[in-house]
């Protein structure tokens, strides 16, 4: 997850869906209710603990910017997130032990209790994550069950975000 290249979900930059100082139209309440947002790439900027990638929604068309040292047009991006500041919303990074929590909630429900040990010593490891897969690599019914516990709370935490933020959850998929 923490790769420090851009992923094709997400748009970068481009002059298309920019607009200038205007105001948005009477409609804007209606406007970001019709926008359709790709889970995909919310999820995956949600759970990129990457310390240099940052990921912002854009709340007029949908879709998340990468900003990121090494992009080509980073000055251009980081300008007009400065510039409208109220359309593009910082998409938070997870706290520093919620991955852990997540782990521990998951080492729970395990099943296979002769796993126990081994998860307690990958989550006392610098990369539990990393731990909890390599450990799980020889029971891949565990570990697609790891991967849609995780994607399941960080959809989760996505919704409660939507709705601090006042934007509507309408996913494409």
């Amino acid at each position: 997850m923490s790769s420090g290249k851009p992923q094709s979900q997400f748009d970068n930059f481009d002059d298309d869906d920019d607009f200038d100082d205007e105001d948005l139209d009477d409609d804007e309440m209606t406007f970001k209710e019709e926008l359709v947002y790709d889970l995909a790439a919310l999820v995956h900027a949600w759970q990129d603990d990457a310390p240099d990638n940052n990921y912002y929604l854009d709340t007029r068309n949908g879709s998340v910017k990468l900003v990121h040292q090494n992009l080509y047009d980073l000055k251009q991006l980081t300008d007009e997130i400065e510039k409208h500041k109220e359309r593009y919303l910082y998409l938070p990074k997870p706290g520093p032990n919620q991955l852990k929590d997540d782990l521990r909630d998951f080492q729970k429900a395990v099943e296979n209790k002769s796993l126990q040990p081994i998860l307690d010593m990958a989550l006392q490891s610098p990369h539990p994550l990393a731990g909890f897969n390599k450990v799980l690599a020889s029971h891949p019914e565990e570990l697609n069950r790891l991967k849609e516990f995780r994607e399941s709370r960080v959809r989760l935490r996505i919704k409660q975000w939507f709705e601090a933020n006042s934007l509507t959850n309408r996913w494409d998929e």
